[in-house]
Parts: structure tokens; C-alpha cells; sequence
């Protein structure tokens, strides 16, 4: 039996969005377009954050199917979007991958000209609040939005 290696599904509501899709890079526009469509229409304020919001959200995306999963187009990336009432908006992405040692990685030095290493650095900036869990394949991240 052949394994489906193109899925990409989305389940929304009116605070809630929830997208999974193979590890394919190609399928991070698609997310971000969706998500950047669904916050504009569900949560005030959010305009002037769409520049953070959507590089945050697309450096997760981008290491949990390049790291993570090893961009394998039969390991999934589960991603998920809660608006918390009118103050703040909080994303989970996991991966299929073996995670990786994240508290290694906090405080590390980071290099402007290397092509990675620069995601905590990032959402550090951008977001109010991120962890990993344990594993380090589950990123939580939290935006406060202030309208």
C-alpha cells in the first residue's frame, strides 16, 4: 500500500485554526497565507504585527520541516492557532523528528551571516513568549496583541 505523501488539510472556527501538511517547503506560502487570511479576519489589531507574525510563523514552519522532519514528505507538520479573546494569539508546531536539545541553543551565539541558528534569536524578538517541549519537536509560541 502506497503512503499519501501530499496531504494538507485545514480545520478552522472562529478562534481556532488547525493545519497539518507533508513536510514539503513548498507548503509553508500556503500556510502563511492562510494564517495571515484568518487572523486579519478574527482578530482587531493584528495588522501592524503581520511583519512579525509572519516571520516568526515561518521560521517555525521552515525548521520543523527542514530540521524536524528532515523535509520527508510522509512526516507530517502539525500546526495550530488559538485566539486567546482580544489580547493575545498563541501557535504550536510539532514534527515527526527526533527534536533537537533546545536549551543548548538558548543564549548561543548568533552569527549574521550563517544560515542557521537564528530562530530563537527571532522569535525571541518578534513574540512575547516561546518554549519547546521537552522532546524539543513541539514549538509553543505567544504574541500579545495590544489593539
Amino acid at each position: 500500500m502506497e503512503k499519501e505523501t501530499d496531504t494538507f488539510e485545514v480545520i478552522s472556527s472562529k478562534d481556532k485554526l488547525h493545519i497539518r501538511f507533508s513536510s514539503l517547503l513548498e507548503s509553508i506560502d500556503e500556510v502563511c497565507k492562510i494564517v495571515t487570511r484568518f487572523l486579519e479576519l478574527n482578530q482587531e489589531g493584528v495588522a501592524s504585527h503581520m511583519f512579525a507574525i509572519n516571520l516568526v510563523l515561518r521560521e517555525g514552519l521552515t525548521n520543523a520541516v527542514r530540521h524536524g522532519n528532515k523535509t520527508d514528505p510522509d512526516k507530517l507538520v502539525d500546526f495550530q492557532l488559538k485566539i486567546d479573546g482580544e489580547k493575545s494569539i498563541v501557535f504550536t508546531i510539532a514534527d515527526q523528528g527526533e527534536g533537537f536539545d533546545w536549551k543548548k541553543q538558548q543564549g548561543a551565539a548568533f552569527l549574521e551571516n550563517a544560515d542557521h541558528g537564528r530562530g530563537m534569536p527571532i522569535m525571541e524578538t518578534y513574540f512575547t513568549r516561546y518554549s519547546y517541549n521537552e522532546k524539543g519537536n513541539l514549538l509553543y509560541l505567544e504574541k500579545v496583541i495590544l489593539p
